[in-house]
């Protein structure tokens, strides 16, 4: 059977990758901060394994590694990450507010993309996919503010072409993902997709990931986003 690892698997995004992955029959390594509750995880396919990741440490990245060590996977969803929380004005931005956004976001998935690379080199389709945002696009993002998180998704962007570089030799397939403005607590409900519907969407661009999508940013439409 395939393999995927998903971060952030125990809420929002990150569990619905999980239920549509074990539904459809693949091996599904749900990596989270948290446990996922019970009642989240007995929808859930029998080929799930829970293990802890927090992405502001490096030490649980380092065990996350450790434990995988030699098990092959196809698929790695680095979908852990956190929203820009207060609209500050950049008078009123800080290192305190900055920095957590920019390591969460952006600092932590390159590392742990970094500690599974053995991981994928074993696995056969070797798509590494990252939940990045429509915050991301200089040109088509158009809401004020958010000025930590919209660098940290365009600079993940970067990272994830910079990957894409520098793995093509060995084959890995590097998309970072637009998921649209889902329904989830980071947008407050608000969103205009169910994760439903947002995964079903960004699944269906995995599943025909080829090189030459490499790099470049995919929406959950199948559509490039612009940069």
């Amino acid at each position: 059977m395939p393999s995927v690892l998903i971060t952030g698997a125990n809420r929002g995004i990150g569990l619905e990758f999980a239920r549509q992955y074990s539904v459809a029959g693949w091996q599904v390594i749900a990596a989270s901060r948290t446990p996922l509750a019970p009642r989240d995880f007995a929808q859930l396919g029998y080929d799930v394994v829970e293990m802890r990741y927090d992405a502001m440490d490096d030490a649980s990245a380092t065990a996350l590694a450790r434990r995988l060590k030699g098990r092959p996977i196809d698929v790695v969803i680095l979908n852990a990450g956190i929203g820009s929380g207060p609209d500050l004005a950049p008078e009123a931005i800080t290192p305190a507010h900055w920095e957590p956004i920019m390591l969460t976001n952006t600092f932590a998935p390159l590392h742990l993309a970094a500690l599974l690379e053995p991981n994928l080199r074993l696995g056969e389709r070797k798509v590494l996919a990252t939940i990045s945002s429509l915050a991301a696009s200089m040109s088509q993002y158009q809401a004020p503010g958010q000025f930590a998180y919209r660098a940290s998704k365009a600079a993940l962007n970067q990272m994830w072409r910079s990957l894409s570089v520098d793995w093509k030799d060995w084959g890995c397939i590097c998309l970072p993902l637009r998921p649209g403005k889902v329904s989830t607590r980071m947008t407050d409900f608000a969103g205009d997709l169910t994760p439903e519907q947002s995964v079903t969407g960004m699944r269906a661009v995995i599943d025909r990931a080829t090189p030459a999508m490499s790099g470049l940013h995919w929406g959950y439409d199948g559509q490039i986003v612009p940069w």
